[in-house]
């Protein structure tokens, strides 16, 4: 599969490398969990490598026989310029071109393929980590010309238009936080600032973490720096200008400023989908409701994925819109 064009920022990913952060490597992977599931389910292919779009996508030169699926709440695909759906399996031959144009809901998607990407895994993962230049192809995000090859599979017919719908979650700018490992640090009225007023996420801000940005700035009550300490996925650390960082997927594994919150996992889940200028409030929730949150969530995307495996719903419509366009030709 060739890369005609790779979009804003296209990369390959998976669930991530883990075990490592001891050695100094981020976890890096897909920044939203439940969309990467929902596309490997789809073409049946679970876990496997996925390219991951931000914001608009890439244009793409089908090289051989597949299935694809791009997964997100909405976006504008196209193939051979025949519009098609999102969150449906889609049936492309060689010579086909993808173009993934535009996102319109969330920031992120995933494009899953039934047969897999043939990417040589660093330390587990296949997962590209931009900044120490491993994973992925090359390390880096996709760019022109960049060609990637498949593993061999024999096409299950079956797969085709497996289709799910999706609900952006009405809470998306609302992100759940638990008490940080320096929450003693600050001052009762910075507890009360953060979940008190609206945050916008700065044009700063990448897979590394989001810089935001509020109007009321966070006080310590010495100073911002410790001693280097791990750092959670989520943390919300504050350095000495009192405005709040959420540190993500690429972030870095140790670091040195107080940190007032850590996002739950679904706080991170929904961050995700987050775009720089788009707003967000933090809502205060102890470890108990952080813990029976996360099952219900595992709990609904377990149920999405079997009704997926179970073919609950199918979308045959666009599964093969290259020969719907010769049988239209020949039709006259």
């Amino acid at each position: 599969m060739k890369c005609i064009k790779p979009g804003l920022f296209t990369t390959i990913q998976d669930l991530g490398r883990f075990k490592h952060e001891k050695d100094g490597f981020s976890v890096a992977g897909v920044m939203n969990q439940y969309l990467y599931k929902i596309a490997t389910t789809l073409v049946e292919n679970e876990n496997s490598p996925v390219l991951e779009v931000t914001l608009n996508g890439p244009s793409l030169k089908i090289n051989t026989s597949n299935i694809i699926a791009f997964v997100a709440y909405d976006a504008q695909i196209l193939l051979d310029n025949v519009e098609i759906p999102t969150n449906t399996a889609i049936y492309v031959e060689r010579g086909q071109i993808l173009q993934i144009k535009q996102i319109t809901k969330g920031a992120r998607g995933y494009l899953a393929f039934h047969k897999q990407m043939e990417i040589e895994p660093i330390l587990g993962s296949v997962s590209t980590h931009t900044r120490s230049g491993i994973g992925g192809y090359t390390g880096k995000p996709m760019k022109s010309n960049d060609t990637l090859c498949f593993k061999d599979r024999f096409i299950n017919q079956d797969v085709i238009g497996n289709s799910i719908n999706l609900n952006l979650d009405n809470y998306q700018n609302v992100i759940p936080i638990v008490k940080g490992l320096q929450y003693e640090q600050f001052t009762n009225n910075a507890h009360e600032i953060l979940v008190n007023q609206t945050y916008e996420i700065s044009g700063n801000s990448d897979r590394m973490g989001y810089r935001l940005l509020g109007e009321e700035k966070l006080t310590h009550i010495h100073d911002a720096d410790i001693i280097s300490e791990p750092i959670a996925p989520g943390s919300v650390q504050v350095p000495n200008n009192g405005q709040p960082i959420i540190l993500l997927n690429d972030r870095q594994t140790i670091g040195g400023y107080t940190k007032i919150a850590t996002l739950t996992y679904i706080g991170r889940e929904r961050v995700a989908l987050l775009k720089p200028n788009d707003t967000l409030r933090f809502k205060w929730i102890t470890i108990e409701e952080a813990m029976e949150a996360y099952k219900t969530y595992i709990s609904e995307l377990k149920s999405s994925l079997i009704s997926i495996r179970q073919k609950k719903f199918k979308d045959l419509h666009y599964t093969r819109p290259k020969s719907k366009q010769i049988a239209k030709l020949i039709k006259g």
